[in-house]
């Protein structure tokens, strides 16, 4: 297991409210995740893979950035 993380807010330095976490090959979303007060978030991942993130916040266009590639360490 192995984990990818980061922090988000909005331009009034509040939280957005989730992250979704994506395949790059398909767009097939992997999970999403909440961020705390701080804007920090997290995601566990099991198998090797490419991933995209999306930031999702209400009133703001989505931000989506990538790829990043997601290796569990042996």
């Amino acid at each position: 297991m192995a984990v990818i993380n980061g922090r988000a807010k909005r331009y009034d330095g509040t939280a957005i409210d989730y992250v979704l976490i994506f395949r790059w090959k398909d767009g097939k979303c992997l999970d999403k995740s909440i961020p705390d007060k701080a804007g920090n978030w997290s995601f566990e991942y099991h198998n090797n893979t490419i991933a995209g993130v999306t930031y999702v916040a209400d009133g703001c266009e989505p931000i989506s950035h990538g790829p990043y590639e997601l290796v569990v360490q042996i």
